[in-house]
């Protein structure tokens, strides 16, 4: 009885139509193998098909399908296509052996057989079978690690949204595409009102779960191809909106802010008494030479915006003042577009 730990028993399929040849060849194996047999290669490539087996003895000379025939369909077909191949036949001169060698076997062998031979020969091939396995094993858990491993470059650990890291070279790749095109490209950048009030009165996992709100509450709004909703830092997340008007990135920031209110979390060091958000938004028209970090830079100074306006709000960045002593950077200005701003559908007040 196989407890677990037990290495099971390897499979060899005999396809010979004398009985005779079928008897000596399980003799010699069943000490150490399960052996199948079949009379004739439609049987044979059924058995296969069914069981898998991990070595394949075939005869060559059979009516009907021979044993090159049975052969080249099996290597013909993926699901058994890797499985070993030895010829066993009366067949011995050069070109039977180079032909069947062609057609993918990896041995052959010539009767009559000589038993401790055909076992060593068997056991040597189900080794490297065993070993080419396992190899293949690892090789696909390896590579599910590292699809893993990807993944979690590019994920908040937190939040499940994307990380700074993979924010950087998504906003990078959509200024460059929309550069490109001379497409919109929009941003918005949002933050958690009172948020370290919350985590004084409520504690910091309490703290988690809102920003794991927030997080879900992102990545269910914003599903569209290039669309990156991402942790900026602390208690800030980000929107990269490609394709996508400053004014209709500021309905969305809008729509955001307004279904994280409606959620009703708690916040009872806010005035709200539930928790919400303050938005800025940035974005129009890619220049040439735009730096991405103008996008984060003209953001904050809307989030600040309204922050400073009394929090809960949106403001868009062309539509606040700039800061003291510095000029305000209108973001387009070379020209208006000759295309209307991007309608998205599905996108409402």
């Amino acid at each position: 009885m196989n407890n677990g730990n037990e290495i099971p028993r390897q499979k060899i399929l005999i396809v010979d139509d004398t009985p005779a040849n079928i008897e000596i060849l399980y003799k010699i194996l069943k000490g150490e193998y399960d052996v199948l047999f079949a009379k004739n290669g439609a049987d044979g490539i059924r058995i296969v098909q069914q069981q898998l087996p991990d070595l394949i003895l075939l005869d060559i000379m059979m009516p009907g399908m021979d044993g090159y025939q049975v052969c080249q369909a099996l290597k013909g077909d993926p699901l058994t296509a890797r499985i070993p191949i030895v010829f066993v036949t009366a067949m011995s001169n050069e070109e039977d052996e180079t032909k069947g060698l062609q057609l993918g076997a990896i041995d052959y062998l010539t009767k009559p057989i000589s038993p401790p031979i055909v076992l060593a020969r068997v056991r040597n091939h189900l080794l490297l079978k065993r070993s080419s396995d396992l190899l293949e094993q690892l090789t696909a858990q390896l590579e599910e690690k590292n699809r893993a491993l990807e993944v979690l470059a590019r994920v908040d650990g937190l939040t499940g949204v994307a990380n700074r890291r993979h924010l950087d070279e998504m906003l990078q790749l959509e200024l460059q595409r929309a550069m490109r095109n001379g497409r919109y490209l929009s941003l918005i950048l949002c933050d958690i009102d009172f948020f370290k009030r919350y985590n004084d009165h409520y504690g910091h996992v309490a703290g988690d779960r809102c920003l794991q709100a927030l997080g879900d509450l992102l990545k269910g709004s914003f599903k569209r191809a290039g669309e990156v909703p991402a942790r900026y830092g602390g208690e800030e997340f980000v929107v990269v909106l490609p394709d996508t008007a400053p004014e209709t990135a500021e309905v969305l920031g809008e729509r955001l802010r307004r279904m994280l209110q409606e959620k009703a979390l708690p916040h009872e060091e806010s005035e709200l008494g539930v928790v919400t958000i303050s938005v800025g938004v940035s974005g129009g028209l890619v220049a040439r030479g735009q730096e991405p970090e103008w996008f984060i830079k003209e953001a904050d100074r809307a989030l600040y915006h309204a922050k400073a306006s009394g929090r809960n709000r949106v403001a868009l960045s062309s539509h606040c003042p700039p800061e003291p002593g510095e000029p305000h950077q209108c973001y387009g200005d070379a020209g208006q577009p000759e295309h209307d701003p991007v309608q998205l559908p599905g996108y409402g007040a």
